[in-house]
């Protein structure tokens, strides 16, 4: 989109499970600017994704402080939990590793409510005040957005179900697909009982989703519609969603 000369950016990162995602935005217009997507190759310990996102900081010459979005539990800015890239960044804080390097962090918070940060804005005029924000990944993220504002810290994904003998995302996060071997067909079965779960657990009035596998979903998000009468859409920035709301968290603290 449009770059306007004058106009502040701010760089929101997005670090998933298996990649890490980077949105530039202008901050007057919140228009994209710039994205880019850089897989881990297994590589997930703290150095190797800090060293990446300052490889790109440095390739797109930007200056300026960013926002962070992470796939565990944060509290305060500080990463509690890190299921999905291993216990030794329990403790980060990535306010103390980055200001060496000239940039200050503004902002961190879970990956799923970088995400819900998004879609705020895209669910702005809508009617349902109650939505709940679902990013299908590595794992299933979940935000919370109420009557406008985010709710932090669901985690709902982690949930263990009884009926389904394993947590929520171990049945149907986009991983699964992959590991198990099952077609989309199959999956979108999988993830229609996670949304009855939730559905019928936290009686959401709306569901919005985001991901790496929303970026084509006209293979199967018409199928998951038929199969829940509960309004559901897609996020305008599907696989940069989190990203771009790290942007906008990274925004809102300066």
């Amino acid at each position: 989109m449009t770059n306007h000369p004058g106009h502040h950016k701010s760089l929101g990162v997005d670090i998933g499970g298996s990649s890490t995602k980077f949105c530039l935005i202008d901050q007057e217009d919140r228009f994209i600017l710039k994205t880019k997507t850089i897989p881990h190759n297994s590589q997930t310990d703290i150095d190797s994704i800090c060293s990446k996102i300052l490889t790109q900081i440095n390739a797109w010459e930007y200056e300026g402080t960013i926002g962070i979005g992470f796939p565990g539990i944060v509290e305060k800015m500080m990463i509690k939990d890190a299921p999905n890239l291993g216990a030794g960044w329990n403790g980060h804080d990535f306010k103390l590793y980055f200001p060496e390097f000239g940039i200050e962090v503004t902002s961190v918070l879970n990956d799923a409510d970088a995400a819900a940060v998004a879609m705020i804005e895209q669910t702005s005029q809508w009617v349902e005040k109650e939505i709940l924000c679902l990013t299908i990944g590595t794992g299933i993220g979940s935000g919370w957005i109420s009557d406008g504002k985010l709710f932090e810290g669901t985690e709902y994904g982690r949930e263990y179900s009884e009926r389904l003998q394993c947590t929520l995302e171990e049945w149907a996060s986009a991983k699964v697909i992959r590991k198990e071997k099952i077609s989309i067909k199959e999956w979108v079965i999988r993830f229609a009982d996670v949304l009855q779960i939730l559905i019928d657990k936290y009686s959401p009035e709306a569901i919005m989703l985001s991901g790496g596998i929303t970026t084509d979903n006209e293979q199967w998000f018409a199928e998951l519609e038929a199969l829940h009468s509960i309004p559901m859409a897609i996020s305008d920035y599907s696989e940069y969603t989190g990203a771009y709301g790290a942007a906008l968290s990274n925004q809102c603290k300066k």
